[in-house]
């Protein structure tokens, strides 16, 4: 037993004194050890999805037992899972936190940073392996959303690594608003005396437009609907909203409050379809819609969505 202190003791000692390397893996890449992989019960308790129109999942689990963690543990994510009696377990959660889970039966742990730069560390603790099934039913959604968190930021992180053309923020600031975009995109301003401007870059297909008119009475789900319908009825050849498979919820961003909508394009006369993400945003007088699509068919889509709102995310109103 002094033994095995000793060797925890010495692995945090390290971990304390040696720089560390930088996390490794795709964005969407998620490791999941444990001595005694469930692969169901993890996706069915954690798996995220977004419309595509198909249902594509967010996150790429690879499953390994524990005993093969140091083969993976530079990875930057990383969802552990078993026993106090676990050997990982028993290394990762101090004397505290052990006693914490004895007490509470089951407990999760977010830990950074453990063995590389830029790695989130999940840790579900049991303190039997009967309640495993019933730790994934508790803290399943918290997991799913820490982990997309930490997906976002990995898209985001990557973006700006590509860098960002100052040239095409200051193009857009002549009408406005301002985005973090690269060279590849192009400006479209045919349509800006009606305040509707249009950029977009393929390999694979992406647009993204921002509109503004005078700000209605009400804006609700059903105006968003409508006139995400009404503008790309307009200028995207007839582009309309699946509602059975969009979501519409309240945000609050850039200082203004509205309506978000996130959910699948069609458009029947050109075959097409896709993801879209849709903010629609409003101060004292002004409507603003930013709108971003992704037409990718065959091919996986939601790491290019993500992006997509990373850009969004990026908007600034340029105020005269």
């Amino acid at each position: 037993m002094k033994n095995r202190y000793f060797f925890v003791i010495m692995i945090l000692t390290v971990l304390m004194c040696v720089r560390l390397q930088r996390s490794l893996g795709k964005s969407n890449e998620v490791i999941v050890a444990s001595s005694s992989i469930q692969k169901n019960l993890v996706t069915e308790s954690v798996q995220q999805y977004n419309y595509v129109p198909q249902e594509e999942g967010v996150f790429s689990f690879i499953f390994i037992n524990d005993t093969l963690l140091d083969a993976y543990k530079f990875h930057h994510a990383i969802l552990i899972y078993g026993t106090l009696s676990d050997d990982y377990i028993q290394i990762l959660l101090d004397e505290e936190a052990r006693l914490q889970t004895e007490i509470d039966t089951f407990i999760l742990f977010k830990k950074p940073d453990i063995w590389a730069n830029g790695q989130l560390a999940v840790i579900l603790a049991v303190r039997e392996p009967e309640y495993i099934e019933q730790a994934f039913a508790k803290y399943g959604q918290l997991i799913a959303q820490i982990l997309e968190d930490n997906y976002y930021q990995r898209v985001k992180q990557n973006h700006y690594v590509g860098g960002v053309s100052s040239k095409m923020k200051n193009m857009l600031q002549k009408y406005g608003i301002s985005f973090d975009i690269s060279d590849s995109w192009l400006i479209d301003s045919t349509h800006q005396d009606e305040d509707f401007i249009f950029v977009h870059t393929h390999f694979p297909d992406r647009s993204l437009f921002f509109y503004k008119e005078p700000k209605p009475q009400i804006i609700d789900d059903s105006f968003a609907l409508a006139k995400r319908d009404s503008l790309a009825k307009k200028y995207y050849n007839g582009d309309y909203v699946l509602k059975e498979l969009t979501l519409a919820e309240p945000i609050e961003f850039a200082g203004l409050k509205g309506i978000r909508l996130r959910g699948v394009w069609q458009n029947d006369s050109l075959i097409a379809g896709g993801p879209f993400l849709s903010y629609f945003l409003a101060d004292q007088d002004t409507l603003y819609v930013i709108d971003g699509i992704v037409f990718n068919p065959g091919e996986r889509k939601t790491d290019y969505l993500t992006k997509m709102e990373v850009i969004m995310n990026s908007f600034n109103l340029i105020r005269s």
